[in-house]
């Protein structure tokens, strides 16, 4: 989990290509006569108006002169900027799980003021660091640093989230993890990065979960990986003595987890028992039905609720299955109309098990159906995303209901995937 999201501007939270290469077409036109195409500008994107005009070949005494030329042209084409799609709900997602958030941009102060104070999104953002805040500017880290210095913030705390190579090398040198924003991108070949986004949605999901248990709890990792040695050996291996071992090592990872959970040796033992063949993570589909802006979950047999849905059954396909335990566990017929997300369940699910799980979750369109009480759930029910149940969260979070929601009501959901 991050404490401090940082992003640039350009690119970024805004999408000001056009009105930037066009701008900078016009100025290049009129001090030189010269009329070259947008394409062929694109270094400037991403680096203070300065660096732009001497990588053109502008002699030094004449830039400052150019960059007031070059900002007064910039009203004639702020109606190129425009806001990201699904900028102003991510920033209120992150403020509301408490993220300290800034800006590092290269633009000076007061092209900041011009050109992005119009969109209202500054409340959002606590530090916000400028070209004219440091005497060395992107690719290099000092930017930055800056605000690490200005927040007192801590480097392993922090993702700077950019959409060119200037940013992850200024990321990378500032000691801070790097996420390329492929929405704003124009080609990631050759930008090395720590994470590579494809939408704002990923986000959230991405640098406001908990740490990953796998790396929290070296323990767990371990039992996995002696499980899947010892599940591998004992489906490949063909000499007893090599099975005996095998299934000693299968006996030391249930004994590692039964040590560190509340689980018996029995229980554990149990579970990796019943996994034969090369072990793969399971699959479990979940049914997002919502209708007049309540989503439909059931109650289980403990009293709390989740989304209907389970394992995916060896002969069902993704969308059978869902459409299965939708009827068995609400009685309710449904059609699935769309892919929401992809999930390492131990990534979002607590507590964390012992073997992994994707968890897919698929809106879904109600058709009709009426509850009968089963062997799994006792009832069914509406809610509304800010009245739900106790729900049971190592199957269904408030935050995956809520992902749910969103996608419900955005046509041009992309698919988030772990």
């Amino acid at each position: 989990m991050k404490k401090h999201i940082l992003f640039d501007v350009d690119g970024t939270l805004l999408d000001s290509e056009e009105a930037v290469l066009l701008s900078f077409q016009e100025t290049i036109y009129v001090k030189t006569g010269k009329k070259l195409e947008t394409q062929d500008l694109k270094y400037a994107l991403g680096i203070p108006s300065e660096a732009a005009l001497r990588r053109f070949g502008f002699p030094e005494e004449e830039i400052p002169e150019i960059v007031d030329f070059w900002g007064n042209l910039t009203p004639r084409y702020q109606k190129y900027i425009k806001v990201f799609p699904g900028i102003p709900k991510l920033l209120e997602k992150l403020k509301e799980k408490g993220a300290r958030l800034g800006i590092v941009t290269s633009r000076n102060r007061e092209e900041y003021k011009r050109d992005f104070l119009p969109f209202g999104l500054e409340s959002y953002f606590d530090t916000v660091i400028c070209a004219d805040d440091t005497v060395i500017h992107k690719p290099y880290g000092e930017p930055v640093k800056e605000y690490l210095r200005r927040e007192n913030a801590c480097a392993q705390d922090t993702v700077f989230i950019g959409d060119t190579v200037y940013d992850m090398d200024c990321a990378a040198d500032a000691g801070v993890e790097g996420a390329l924003a492929l929405w704003g991108c124009a080609s990631p070949a050759h930008i090395r990065a720590d994470w590579y986004l494809a939408c704002p949605e990923e986000v959230s999901s991405t640098f406001l979960l908990e740490k990953d248990p796998l790396r929290e709890h070296q323990w767990l990792k371990w039992a996995m990986e002696l499980q899947f040695i010892a599940q591998a050996g004992l489906t490949y291996s063909r000499d007893p003595f090599d099975q005996e071992r095998f299934g000693r090592i299968r006996e030391i990872a249930a004994e590692i987890v039964s040590c560190n959970t509340p689980m018996t040796f029995e229980q554990v033992d149990g579970l990796f028992g019943r996994e034969a063949g090369y072990q793969t993570p399971k699959l479990d589909s979940r049914a997002a039905i919502i209708r007049d802006g309540k989503i439909l979950l059931v109650q289980e047999m403990d009293g709390r609720w989740s989304l209907p849905g389970g394992w995916v059954d060896m002969d069902q396909s993704i969308k059978e299955n869902t459409v299965k335990e939708a009827k068995e566990e609400a009685g309710m017929t449904v059609a699935p109309v769309r892919l929401v997300a992809v999930q390492d369940r131990n990534r979002h699910n607590k507590p964390a098990y012992a073997y992994n799980i994707c968890k897919i979750f698929i809106l879904c369109e109600p058709v009709e159906g009426e509850f009968e009480k089963n062997t799994e759930t006792i009832q069914r029910d509406w809610f509304p995303l800010e009245n739900l149940p106790v729900l049971a969260e190592e199957k269904t979070t408030k935050e995956q209901i809520s992902m749910c929601f969103e996608a419900a009501a955005d046509k041009d959901w992309k698919v988030l995937f772990d």
